[in-house]
């Protein structure tokens, strides 16, 4: 693969969210702007991670059927549907799967029954991720209806496509038959705790709101649903370190750092895969862990409303205006004593 580590990275993100403890797992649709675009190789290559089914082609009947038992006992926590165009072109099934996929994300499954198979009952509401792929056009046809229902609003959209430069790179890559030589990511995640700090938690929460600006303006979402996703991605940073050695549990300024560099690629503008020198790097080690950063030091603020950064940013931008009052004020009475000495020597 060429220039998709970004891609493969978010992919592993989504996937090492069933793994925070406490948490519920990230669900992520996958839009690519054309078909060819390596949508089916970049998520099979994480095929041999634990607790993940790939599926083709899948109804909510089957699911129960063939999936149910495993569902019941916590062994899966994804599902991978490649080529989601399958199961929602089945025009007689694909209301029942649609709604059983939007339970599942959110809600839970708690009770199943079908009709046709013993009733399936779980101790504890199962909640599942899925990872859902799909060219531009399939998602252009469906969007308004997900819109509608909520379907789209339970999901991370990521979008891209690739600039004429990684087109080339492709071509003389299949050319040399590079293709062959592909290996699927060898990753074993273990749950843990993860503590997020207040400080990187602010930052998550200006993040989803600069995303979500027009959405919110246009009536659409209020951007909860986003914050939370962003918020399970920074932990899922830590699940990532862990897998490749570390042993943290906590996440730090360079966990979200690197979850806002990822995204360019979390909204509707299908954007170019980045070029960066470190896309190399990542293919043979996905995520290496990274160096605790230096502390920064906090600004100290008035903790009255601990729960609301807006408060806080209020808050701190009324302390600097005072501020500033105070010092415009000074400025004036200064530059009158000045005029008044003035007036007093040019008397005598």
């Amino acid at each position: 693969m060429i220039n998709t580590a970004d891609i493969e990275k978010v992919v592993a993100l989504t996937l090492a969210s069933g793994y925070v403890e406490g948490e519920k797992p990230v669900s992520l649709m996958l839009v690519s702007d054309r078909p060819e675009s390596g949508k089916t190789e970049i998520v099979k290559q994480f095929s041999k991670i634990p607790n993940i089914a790939i599926v083709n082609d899948m109804t909510a009947f089957a699911m129960w059927r063939d999936f149910g038992s495993a569902i019941a006992k916590g062994d899966i926590k994804h599902f991978i549907m490649p080529e989601f165009l399958a199961p929602i072109s089945r025009k007689s099934t694909v209301d029942s799967f649609i709604a059983t996929l939007q339970m599942m994300i959110e809600e839970g499954l708690t009770e199943i029954h079908t009709g046709f198979l013993e009733p399936i009952k779980f101790d504890s509401p199962k909640v599942i991720g899925v990872i859902v792929c799909m060219p531009r056009n399939t998602f252009k046809g469906n969007r308004l209806n997900w819109d509608i229902s909520g379907f789209l609003s339970r999901f991370v959209l990521a979008t891209y496509k690739y600039n004429d430069d990684t087109v080339k790179k492709i071509f003389d890559s299949i050319f040399n038959q590079e293709y062959l030589q592909e290996t699927k990511q060898p990753l074993k995640f273990k749950t843990a705790s993860i503590t997020i700090p207040k400080s990187i938690r602010a930052k998550c929460l200006s993040m989803a709101v600069e995303i979500t600006k027009q959405a919110r303006k246009d009536g659409k979402c209020y951007g909860f649903r986003e914050l939370k996703n962003i918020i399970r991605f920074v932990a899922s940073m830590v699940i990532l370190d862990n897998a490749n050695g570390a042993t943290r549990h906590e996440a730090n300024e360079a966990d979200f750092e690197e979850v806002a560099r990822l995204s360019y690629l979390f909204n509707e503008e299908f954007n170019s895969l980045r070029e960066e020198e470190s896309q190399a790097k990542n293919k043979s080690k996905l995520l290496a862990p990274r160096p605790e950063p230096a502390p920064k030091p906090i600004p100290e603020h008035d903790d009255t409303d601990d729960n609301s950064e807006f408060t806080r940013m209020e808050s701190e931008f009324t302390h600097r205006g005072m501020i500033q009052s105070a010092a415009d004020k000074l400025g004036t009475t200064a530059k009158a004593k000045e005029g008044e000495a003035n007036k007093i020597k040019e008397e005598k």
